[in-house]
């Protein structure tokens, strides 16, 4: 089960982005929410069962099995294969698939394209994610626009709907919170209790703030690809992020002085991948994107599986790796 895939996932991408490597690639974007559902492999339903206990009890010498309810526990299941995705209380509502689609068709309307979607480790954890129309420039690079929902089934983790940007010479996500304002936002988080379209709802209107964080976005890029950044600079914010302590065993150390050097070599347009550096070589841009391709990719080089299961969550690495960057 390599990166959580499993025979009983499915996935596409078109035209093999942004996740290379994976799926049913797609020389289009589906046509309908409900093309999009048969190409992922999603198109199936969570539904909900009771869970029981097995009791045995000794009447007149003799064993009696019962399997009583119990109380407020609920199997979340999944309709097509009667896999168990998790354990759930009665709060619990689930988000279908349909759902989250449905949701990202009414937040982008009639330019609806969907990249990619699937499913991780069995259906427990699901994704679609749907480019905007336009891409943006940012320090001369284009940057796609893209709007991302992860949901889990396992009842573990909330639905999580998120701003995404994309930059296209290598595909890397960056996904940097450039503002702690409120116009900065860039994920808002769905619980699976209450009312769940109510929350979509209001989610889409939270996700009104996009195209504000996307100009936050290109106006701090701009500047970061004005900012000239020494390999010396570089070298001193790796070793902040990577540092070396006594008690660190020959091996962490290797490690850590390995990613070091394959960053240095993304920001010189010597990385794995090719010349990756953009239009601002040299910049404070091209060091944070050294170190975002790095977190997407570096650890996994051949293996880009591994990004999309990472997606699910903010990566602390680049976040740090950025301010790091921006205040060196």
């Amino acid at each position: 089960m390599a990166h959580g895939i499993t025979d009983k996932d499915q996935m596409f991408s078109v035209r093999e982005m942004p996740w290379h490597g994976l799926g049913n690639v797609l020389d289009q974007y589906p046509g309908s929410i409900k093309e999009a559902l048969e190409l992922s492999g999603l198109d199936w339903n969570i539904i909900q069962r009771p869970v029981h206990q097995e009791i045995i009890t000794n009447v007149g010498g003799q064993n009696i099995t019962t399997y009583p309810k119990v109380d407020n526990l609920w199997m979340n299941v999944r309709e097509d294969t009667n896999d168990v995705m998790g354990v759930v209380t009665e709060r619990y509502k689930p988000i279908q698939n349909h759902e989250a689609f449905a949701f990202m068709d009414n937040l982008i309307g009639t330019d609806m394209m969907y990249e990619t979607a699937g499913s991780l480790y069995a259906g427990k954890k699901v994704w679609v994610l749907c480019k905007l129309p336009d891409y943006i420039q940012v320090a001369g690079d284009d940057v796609g626009q893209y709007v991302f929902i992860a949901n889990a089934h396992d009842g573990k983790s909330a639905c999580l709907v998120s701003v995404s940007p994309i930059r296209i010479v290598c595909a890397n996500t960056l996904g940097w919170a450039v503002s702690r304002a409120k116009q900065g936002k860039r994920t808002y988080t769905v619980r699976h209790t209450g009312n769940i379209n109510a929350k979509l709802h209001e989610a889409r209107n939270v996700m009104g703030i996009t195209i504000d964080y996307y100009k936050q976005f290109k106006d701090l890029g701009d500047q970061l690809a004005l900012t000239s950044f020494s390999e010396g600079r570089l070298r001193s914010v790796l070793d902040e992020l990577y540092p070396v302590e006594g008690s660190m065993g020959d091996r962490a150390v290797t490690n850590r002085s390995v990613a070091k050097n394959a960053i240095m070599a993304i920001y010189k347009g010597e990385g794995v991948n090719g010349d990756t550096t953009g239009n601002a070589p040299g910049s404070k841009w091209c060091a944070a994107n050294a170190i975002a391709e790095y977190a997407d990719y570096g650890r996994k080089m051949t293996k880009r599986g591994s990004q999309m299961a990472r997606s699910f969550d903010d990566n602390a690495l680049k976040q740090r790796g950025f301010e790091l960057v921006l205040n060196a």
